[in-house]
């Protein structure tokens, strides 16, 4: 079965990169670009026609690419009015195309760069609410695609593969969106090359000698918190640079009057050679531009380019989650500011570099134990050039555990199937019922990563009266569907909690969502001397447990 087009056979050898002059040359609105190593092509609204990496142009003449929008009621395109050159040199040309606010839309500049030497062009966008009034969008971003009959192939960092065409996909069982069960009993959904976007410094596709990728070497424009998940790749050699989505769980983004946010610089990187070759020299590049960062090509003072440091110290339990955030939203779900993020080593000690000058919010959750609950904050000031140390960050440990499932870190990752490639399948795996006695069945094998389907998970355990209440901690990864959870020990019903709809199971999710913290409690008359039963019933919708843990007291 042809899953792909026409071959498109080249046999190169790994780019070898020119110190050639750069030329820009603009017409009305259009503009060409080259360094010797690529030529890039730009149609009058910004979009392209034509990337030549080596005289071969591997996009598309019958498909838009490297367009810019958003949705705001229906998906509307970036429409520039302007063209502007920044800078015209031998060594770099800076152009950038103006969008004036219209109703009820954003002021926007769509700036690109390229330098000799580099094969690439890097770029970025610039938001500015010019309006009287707050304006929203549920979603922006970029999309580069590619001619997918020569770049077959995708990777996300996490998995890569061949990538399918929107012209096989329609000749299949279309399950749900963008899901599609193949003929051969397997499911393929635009979904499973989605990934964390603060652990993915590049993504791109690539094949028969050619590679393009969008390398981001920090991600602190992006909407979210530590596991803002979004898409990346997809079928039809496209790549999609998300800024801000309602993907799996987060909001859109409402921005007051006056608000300016840059996102970016990313650089859209082409190389050339075998595939394993391309995905070698990716990887290098994008560390060559983490230590680029932040650039010293992009002149606004929305762009601080002298940062700071920032470092503190967890107490408690030591290992955790640390990110600074400078809007007033919650952590997890900010869109209007910049966000930093980090892991504490074993001590608990932590450092945020190249953190833009400003006042932040700070806040760490547990990666390990079993408070779950636990978000400690604090504010810290960073200027230019210093270094600013947060005051002791506590997430304090629970004690008198009896047992647990698992430990908090906001993932299901413990569970079974949790760290297979994402895909639809298994959310279709995990039973209606199961029963997991503690003490003898394992929580890699006999608890899954999802209760995916209606129905009763029973956990029993040994217990004694002993005149003390007991607590219990239920952290959900996820919950997917409108869930509705009801929780009883012994006959005795101490939690009924109904969930917002996170889109993160059903969208091949395999780890995380949104995260709920749940402590329910029972008296000492609730717990019998021998065999107890502690049932989770899922009426309606889908959950992701993170960590359970019955206490003492």
């Amino acid at each position: 079965m042809a899953l792909r087009g026409s071959a498109f056979l080249v046999f190169a050898t790994l780019i070898s990169v020119s110190l050639a002059k750069v030329t820009l040359t603009t017409n009305g609105l259009a503009a060409t670009v080259s360094n010797g190593n690529v030529e890039v092509v730009f149609k009058a609204d910004a979009t392209v026609s034509a990337v030549k990496v080596n005289g071969v142009n591997i996009v598309s003449t019958s498909q838009k690419t490297f367009y810019l929008d958003w949705n705001e009621n229906g998906q509307v395109t970036f429409n520039p009015s302007e063209l502007k050159v920044g800078e015209n040199s031998d060594s770099l040309a800076h152009f950038y195309w103006i969008q004036n606010g219209a109703s009820n839309q954003f002021h926007i500049e769509f700036h690109y760069v390229m330098v000799d030497g580099v094969s690439g062009i890097y770029s970025w966008a610039k938001y500015i609410n010019s309006q009287s009034g707050t304006v929203s969008l549920g979603e922006t971003r970029t999309i580069y695609r590619f001619d997918s009959s020569i770049l077959t192939q995708g990777t996300n960092q996490a998995r890569s593969g061949t990538l399918y065409l929107y012209s096989y996909l329609n000749t299949q069982t279309k399950v749900q969106d963008e899901t599609w069960q193949l003929a051969d009993g397997t499911y393929y959904t635009k979904y499973d090359y989605a990934g964390y976007l603060r652990e993915t410094s590049y993504q791109g596709v690539y094949g028969n000698g050619y590679g393009a990728f969008v390398i981001s070497p920090s991600r602190e424009y992006h909407a979210g918190g530590p596991l803002k998940q979004d898409l990346l790749i997809h079928q039809d050699s496209l790549i999609a640079n998300y800024f801000v989505s309602s993907h799996f769980g987060t909001s859109g983004l409402s921005a007051p009057s006056g608000w300016t946010h840059i996102y970016g610089p990313w650089l859209i990187y082409f190389n050339t050679g075998s595939d394993s070759a391309i995905l070698s020299d990716v990887a290098n590049r994008a560390q060559t531009e983490k230590s680029s960062w932040p650039y010293s090509f992009v002149n606004d003072d929305a762009y601080p380019r002298s940062r700071g440091t920032v470092t503190g110290k967890i107490t408690g339990q030591p290992k955790a989650a640390v990110m600074l955030y400078d809007s007033t939203e919650t952590f997890d779900d900010q869109q209007l500011g910049y966000a930093f993020t980090t892991e504490s080593d074993s001590s608990g000690s932590y450092t945020l570099t190249n953190v833009r000058p400003g006042t932040y919010n700070v806040v760490a959750y547990p990666l390990a134990g079993q408070g779950s609950e636990n978000l400690a904050t604090s504010t810290v000031t960073v200027a230019a050039g210093g270094t600013a140390t947060v005051s002791t960050l506590n997430l304090p440990e629970p004690g008198n555990i009896i047992w647990n499932i698992g430990e908090t870190d906001r993932r299901s990752d413990e569970f079974k199937y949790s760290n297979e490639p994402r895909n639809y399948l298994y959310e279709t795996l995990p039973p209606e019922t199961l029963t997991f006695v503690i003490g003898s069945s394992n929580a890699a094998n006999d608890w899954y990563y999802s209760q995916s389907k209606a129905g009763i998970w029973t956990i029993q355990y040994e217990d004694t009266q002993d005149g003390n209440g007991r607590t219990l901690r239920v952290a959900l990864a996820a919950a997917s569907q409108s869930p509705h959870l009801i929780v009883n020990i012994n006959g005795h019903k101490i939690g009924d909690i109904y969930f917002d709809n996170d889109q993160s199971v059903y969208r091949s999710a395999m780890q995380s969502g949104k995260f709920h913290s749940n402590i329910f409690t029972a008296n000492n008359a609730q717990i019998v001397s021998g065999t107890n039963v502690i049932t989770l019933q899922v009426s309606k919708g889908q959950v992701m447990y993170d960590a359970i843990s019955l206490q003492r007291g």
